[in-house]
């Protein structure tokens, strides 16, 4: 804060350019006077040189001036990305509109007309100072802002990367099955989740859940359901209870976990979050697969012989009705067999008419890729869905788990 004589409020540096000496040296000492630093200039020439070597939050300048004018000024103060506002009053004889739109067009933001009166300058200058004043806390309000959308961005990073590490690292090593998937996630979090693990010797545990919704409250959920649906080493959790007695442990049965699910995550009422999943246990020894839907897409099973169908069990989703009792279902499966799970991010994908790309379509095109590997059927059906959509993003998680019996 400077001392003031006249007004109250910051001083500010200001740049004059005003060709006429007279007229310079009484706008000068009455900015002075006011308690302002002023630069002055001899022309436009030398007032872009010192602007572009000094900071000033607001410059004056005549309009008619040798070497460059005050238009040429003024734009090219414009053409200076600069990080706090430049404020300009353009001095000038000339009031017809078309000139007023002329310097406007250039980027002045205030005129005064020449000879200068003190008290009309009084009230320029202050409302000049309003506008630097406010786009200077709107500059440091945009920087607070953009700092907190560096920190959003980077715990985002930090929670895709962490939603990465909970997917299946590698195919697991058996001659018996083979499993292949995708996950392609429409933005940085996911709301979808697959997993499958070794829940003994003979049995494997396999599921796809979908949480309704997007961004960071969806991808928690998703987060939190995954780590329950994990085994965890010579712990109970809810697919895998640990006993005294030999063999010392009991594999919960599906339609179970989704009984337990649906007690523990009853659907909010402020947020409506519910989410919907198969989960199975494939014994791989028996060749069966037995396995709960909650409100999920069915399974479609290719066989070895005869056409691909739709396995559709009832189920609510999880989260829908706190006292929901869950039934199961059991394929049982020959070698050359195979099925899949997926998200409705596919079977709702939709093309440039508006039309899905529906459950039926993608039996159709798995049926279609039998002749192919587990791993070229699944890419097979990504290709498909680009076509369907015509290359345009989809606007919700791509997930699809296939599992063949050998």
């Amino acid at each position: 804060m400077c001392e003031q004589q006249e007004v109250q409020g910051d001083c500010m540096k200001i740049l004059v350019a005003e060709d006429d000496k007279v007229s310079r040296r009484l706008l000068v000492r009455t900015l002075q006077k006011w308690g302002h630093t002023v630069v002055e200039a001899e022309d436009g020439a030398q007032a872009w040189e010192y602007f572009q070597n000094d900071t000033f939050p607001m410059v004056i300048t005549d309009w008619m001036m040798p070497n460059m004018d005050g238009i040429d000024l003024v734009r090219n103060i414009r053409s200076v990305p600069r990080e706090e506002y430049v404020y300009i009053i353009m001095l000038t004889a000339r009031a017809e509109k078309n000139d007023l739109i002329e310097g406007m067009e250039a980027g002045a933001d205030d005129f005064l007309v020449k000879p200068v009166n003190n008290d009309e300058l009084r009230v320029r200058l202050r409302a000049g100072e309003r506008i630097v004043e406010l786009e200077k806390k709107l500059s440091l309000r945009n920087e607070e802002l953009e700092e907190t959308n560096r920190r959003m961005r980077k715990d985002l990073e930090a929670a895709a990367k962490i939603q990465e590490a909970l997917l299946p690292s590698a195919p697991p090593q058996n001659h018996r099955f083979k499993i292949s998937w995708h996950f392609e996630p429409c933005d940085e979090l996911a709301g979808d989740v697959l997993n499958y693990f070794q829940l003994d010797e003979n049995n494997l545990g396999l599921y796809v859940l979908d949480v309704s919704g997007h961004g960071v409250a969806a991808a928690l959920l998703a987060v939190t359901l995954s780590r329950l649906l994990s085994p965890v080493l010579d712990q109970s959790s809810i697919i895998k209870t640990r006993l005294e007695n030999p063999p010392r442990y009991a594999i919960t049965p599906p339609r179970e976990v989704a009984n337990q699910l649906n007690r523990r995550f009853q659907m909010d009422a402020d947020t409506g979050q519910y989410f919907t999943m198969i989960y199975g246990v494939l014994n791989i020894k028996e060749r069966t697969f037995q396995f709960v839907s909650a409100g999920h897409p069915p399974i479609i099973l290719v066989p070895t012989h005869g056409e691909a169908r739709q396995i559709q069990v009832p189920g609510l989703p999880v989260g829908f009705m706190e006292n929901w009792e869950y039934t199961q279902d059991e394929i049982r499966l020959q070698p050359g067999d195979r099925f899949y799970m997926y998200s409705d991010g596919i079977i709702e994908a939709r093309n440039k008419h508006e039309k899905m790309f529906t459950k039926d379509r993608l039996t159709r095109v798995l049926d279609e890729a039998r002749s192919l590997s587990l791993d070229d059927s699944i890419q097979f059906v990504l290709q498909k869905l680009k076509d369907w959509t015509e290359q345009r993003p989809i606007d919700d998680d791509v997930t699809i788990l296939g599992v063949e019996i050998i």
